[in-house]
């Protein structure tokens, strides 16, 4: 399957050398690199790497808002040999659906954009479709079906305008998996149409209504939706594994990453990745009633939690964790809550995730796709323990 389909964009992390310091200044890095969450961290890079799981990565963590942390590890390019470091420009993939919410969020908060309305009142092609709202396609629950193909999307496909391909969705011959409201499904087609929305009601192109809703009032200089022609000063190479010990690495399928919207099609470095969950969360881009929307779990339509009604059963592996606004929003069930969200795009895979008490994020970035020996895990582990 592709690495931009619904399972392994999302499901593997759900239920699963240069140092820069961010903007704490010299001495925090020189002190965070000597500590045990750095120890942890650079262990578990250090081992992913060794058993070919990744061909490097990039790491970052901060503290109350403040920078702490940022590394880079292994190489940005098995060809040229360049090293990564914390500047080293990956793509999102499925990251970018939080995003999208939050550029719909503040959409709203200007007054341009209801999110309760039905989206054909925006979108004439979804007229003659069942209703459904932007909330819904925030939360997972506007049924859509994402048609997941086994192949890359085509050269052709991918120069399809956002609008254009939400018209596709919207002519599906099964255009929902379920009606809207009523179950939770993980589905990129909801997030599409989301960045179709954001464009025509922002009535310019969706890289630049991201730009001016988000990236730039927060000051994420790297962030940008990404493009196949783009030319990007320290850009990784995306890869794929092979299985193989004495060829570890090929060079990952051709995808054009705009085919993918408002559902994964953004690129950053990492310490503006986690950057953005500070400034999210700290209200810099919306005020407290958009944040506390931006990060509540989905409901449906009879009022339960979106997560009590999961339309696939393959989905038990999520638990208590619930789907907010492109966000996962951990259930009572864990000891240490957190929002988070993974995600995957043909040779690269990210995660971002705060835990709220001690209100520290990580974010990590890797060139390869999802895999066991990705080390998300590892270096989730070592950060926890360290702030415990």
């Amino acid at each position: 399957m592709d690495s931009f389909s619904r399972r392994s964009l999302l499901a593997s992390g759900a239920a699963a050398a240069a140092t820069t310091a961010l903007a704490g200044g010299p001495a925090l890095a020189k002190a965070a690199v000597k500590s045990g969450p750095a120890r942890g961290i650079a262990a578990a890079v250090s081992e992913s790497i060794s058993k070919h799981g990744i061909p490097g990565a990039a790491v970052a963590v901060a503290r109350s808002g403040a920078a702490y942390y940022s590394k880079g590890f292994g190489l940005a390019n098995l060809e040229t040999g360049t090293p990564v470091t914390p500047l080293t420009v990956f793509r999102y993939g499925s990251i970018t659906k939080q995003f999208a919410a939050a550029a719909a969020i503040k959409l709203a908060s200007l007054g341009k954009l209801d999110l309760k309305a039905p989206v054909s009142d925006y979108l004439p092609a979804f007229k003659a479709l069942k209703p459904f709202t932007a909330l819904e396609l925030m939360h997972q629950t506007a049924g859509l079906h994402s048609d997941e193909s086994e192949e890359a999307p085509s050269q052709a496909s991918a120069a399809k305008s956002q609008i254009a391909l939400a018209s596709d969705i919207a002519a599906q011959s099964k255009p929902f998996d379920f009606d809207p409201g009523t179950a939770w499904l993980y589905s990129n087609a909801n997030y599409i149409v989301l960045g179709a929305l954001i464009e025509t009601v922002a009535k310019i192109p969706l890289a630049e209504a991201m730009a001016t809703l988000v990236f730039k009032p927060l000051g994420l200089t790297s962030m940008a939706m990404d493009r196949s022609e783009d030319l990007v000063p320290g850009r990784a190479s995306g890869y794929a594994q092979t299985g193989d010990a004495a060829r570890p690495f090929v060079n990952a399928s051709y995808a054009d990453p705009s085919q993918a919207g408002g559902a994964g099609a953004m690129r950053g470095t990492v310490t503006d990745l986690v950057r953005w969950h500070s400034a999210l969360l700290s209200g810099k881009l919306f005020g407290p009633a958009d944040v506390a929307l931006m990060t509540a779990p989905g409901r449906l339509r009879d009022g339960r939690l979106s997560g009590e009604n999961r339309f696939s059963p393959e989905d038990v592996h999520y638990g208590d964790t619930q789907y907010a606004c492109g966000l996962l929003v951990t259930g009572p069930s864990e000891a240490n809550p957190s929002i988070l969200h993974y995600g995957s795009f043909y040779g690269f895979c990210a995660m971002v995730q705060t835990y709220l008490r001690p209100n520290v994020t990580i974010a990590a970035l890797c060139n390869t796709d999802l895999g066991p020996d990705v080390p998300f895990r590892g270096i989730r582990k070592a950060v926890v323990s360290g702030f415990a």
